[in-house]
C-alpha cells in the first residue's frame, strides 16, 4: 500500500513537473526569439532573478530546509497552533523583506554586473528599474514555499506541481502580447525605460505569473483544511525553532549568492555571454527538475518522517532507493546533453532573433554544464537527509566547499575556454561535492557509501 501511494505521488508530481517544465521550455523558445541574445536579454537575466536571489538568500534557504520537516512534525503533534504561527510571521517577514529589496534594487542589480559592455549608463538605468518591478515576486514566491511545504508535509503534492504551469502561461502570454504590439517599434535596451509600454509587458508578465502560480497553491492549503488561521506570533517555539534552523541556511544561500556574483561578472553583462550561460542553465536544469526533483519531493516528507520517529533502518531504506533512483534517472540526459549540445539548443532556440552565434555559445555553456548533472542532482538529493535530521550547519560547511572550488574553477577555465570553462567549473565542482555530501551523510547517519548506492543490496 505505501508503494502504491509512493508510486501515485511520484506519477502526480511527474505529470505536473513534465507540463511546468515544457510550458518553461516555451517560455524560453518564445523569449529567445523574440529578444535574442542582447543587452536587453542580460539585463532581464539579472532583474527576473534578483527576487530569487534575495528571496533564497533571506528566506527561501530556511524555506526548503526546515519547513517540511518542521510541518510534518507538527502534523505528528498535531500542533496547528504551530503552524499556523510560522505562517502568518511568515507573511510578514516576507512584506518586510520584499519593501527593503525594492528599495536596495539599484545595488542589486549593481552588485552582478559590475562593469557591463557598451552603454553602462543605460544598461544600469534600465536593469534597474526592470529589477524594482521583478522585487515584487519575493513575496509571491514565499507564500508558494509556505503554503506547498503545509500541502507536502500532507502528503499533497499536486497542485504545487501543476502551479508553476499557471505562471509560464501568463509570462508567454505578455511575451506573445509584447511581440503584437503595434506601438512597440523595437524590442531592444534603449525601448525598455521605465514606463515604456515595452517596459510593462516585459516586467508584469512575470510577475503576475509567480502571483498567480503562489494564489492557486495557497487556495488549495485552505480548501484542503492543511493551513489553520495564521497569526503573528514571533515568539512562538515553532517560530524558535525555524529561527534556530535558518543561520546555517542562510550561510548556505550566502555562499551560492557569493559564487553567483562572480560567475555572472566573468560572463561580461551587456555581451549575451551572460544570456548564454543563464539559458544553458535552463535546458540542463530541464532533466533535473523533471526526473531528480519528483524524487526529492516525495522523498523529503517520508525522510523527515523516518527522523522524526528515530526509525533509521527506515531512514537508510528510503535515502538509498532514492539516491540509487536520482542517478539512475540523470545519467542517460547526462550524456546527452553533452554530447548533442549544439542540436539540441539549435532546435530549441534557433529562431526569429536569436542568432547562429547566440546557438553556438549557448551550446558551449550547455556541453559544460551536461557533465554535473548526476552530481547536482545527487548532491541536493544528499542535503535532504541532513535537512531531515534538523542538521544545517553541514549543508552549508559542504555548500563552502562546493561554491570556493566552482569560482576557482571558474577564474581557472573562463580564459582558456570561455563560457564552456563555466559551465565546467559548475559541473565539476558540483561532481566533487556529491560524492563529499554522500560520504559525510553516511558516517554521520549510518547511511550507504556512494559505490553501495549504485548496488541493489544498500536498500532491499
Amino acid at each position: 500500500m505505501i508503494e502504491r501511494s509512493l508510486l501515485a505521488s511520484n506519477l502526480g508530481v511527474a505529470s505536473g513537473t513534465l507540463a511546468s517544465r515544457i510550458t518553461g521550455l516555451a517560455r524560453l523558445i518564445v523569449f529567445a526569439a523574440i529578444i535574442g541574445q542582447t543587452a536587453l536579454a542580460d539585463a532581464f537575466d539579472v532583474g527576473n532573478n534578483a527576487p530569487n536571489v534575495i528571496y533564497e538568500l533571506l528566506l527561501g534557504g530556511t524555506l526548503t530546509a526546515t519547513l517540511v520537516p518542521l510541518f510534518v512534525g507538527h502534523r505528528e503533534r498535531n500542533d496547528r497552533n504551530g503552524t499556523a504561527a510560522v505562517f502568518g510571521t511568515g507573511l510578514v517577514a516576507l512584506a518586510l523583506i520584499t519593501v527593503l529589496a525594492i528599495a536596495a534594487a539599484p545595488l542589486i542589480f549593481r552588485l552582478y554586473a559590475l562593469s557591463p559592455a557598451g552603454d553602462a549608463e543605460l544598461f544600469q538605468t534600465v536593469g534597474t528599474a526592470l529589477t524594482q518591478v521583478f522585487l515584487i515576486q519575493i513575496f509571491f514566491y514565499g507564500v508558494n514555499a509556505l503554503a506547498a511545504a503545509i500541502l507536502h508535509a500532507q502528503g499533497r503534492f499536486l497542485i504545487a506541481a501543476w502551479a508553476p504551469v499557471a505562471s509560464n502561461l501568463v509570462a508567454i502570454t505578455a511575451l506573445l502580447a509584447l511581440r503584437t504590439d503595434t506601438a512597440i517599434l523595437e524590442v531592444d535596451l534603449a525601448n525598455a525605460v521605465a514606463g515604456t509600454r515595452l517596459f510593462w509587458w516585459f516586467t508584469l508578465g512575470p510577475t503576475v505569473g509567480i502571483a498567480a502560480m503562489a494564489g492557486l497553491v495557497l487556495i488549495a492549503a485552505i480548501r484542503t483544511g492543511a493551513l489553520p488561521r495564521p497569526h503573528f506570533a514571533p515568539r512562538h517555539p515553532a517560530v524558535r525553532e525555524l529561527a534556530r534552523l535558518s543561520g546555517w541556511t542562510i550561510g548556505y544561500i550566502a555562499a551560492n549568492q557569493t559564487a553567483l556574483v562572480v560567475v555572472k561578472n566573468l560572463a561580461e553583462p551587456g555581451t549575451g555571454q551572460l544570456d548564454a550561460y543563464a539559458k544553458a542553465m535552463m535546458i540542463f536544469q530541464l532533466p533535473h527538475g523533471l526526473l531528480a526533483v519528483t524524487i526529492v519531493t516525495t522523498a523529503a516528507p517520508l525522510l523527515a518522517r523516518a527522523a522524526a520517529q528515530g526509525n533509521q533502518t527506515e531512514f537508510q531504506i528510503q535515502f538509498a532507493r532514492g539516491a540509487r533512483t536520482t542517478m539512475a534517472l540523470t545519467l542517460l540526459p547526462s550524456i546527452a546533453l553533452a554530447i548533442f549540445a549544439q542540436p539540441i539548443v539549435q532546435i530549441l532556440l534557433g529562431w526569429g532573433k536569436f542568432s547562429d552565434a547566440a546557438v553556438a555559445s549557448t551550446a558551449q555553456a550547455l556541453s559544460g554544464l551536461a557533465i554535473g548533472l548526476v552530481g547536482f542532482s545527487l548532491y541536493l538529493f544528499t542535503l535532504r537527509g541532513f535537512y531531515s535530521h534538523g542538521d544545517t550547519r553541514t549543508p552549508f560547511v559542504i555548500n563552502v566547499l562546493q561554491n570556493v572550488l566552482n569560482v576557482l574553477l571558474a577564474f581557472v577555465l573562463m580564459p582558456l575556454y570561455g563560457v564552456r570553462g563555466l559551465g565546467l567549473a559548475f559541473a565539476i565542482a558540483y561532481l566533487v561535492s556529491a560524492v563529499v555530501a554522500v560520504e559525510v551523510l553516511r558516517r554521520k547517519h549510518g547511511t550507504a557509501h556512494l559505490g553501495g548506492l549504485v548496488s541493489r543490496r544498500s536498500y532491499q
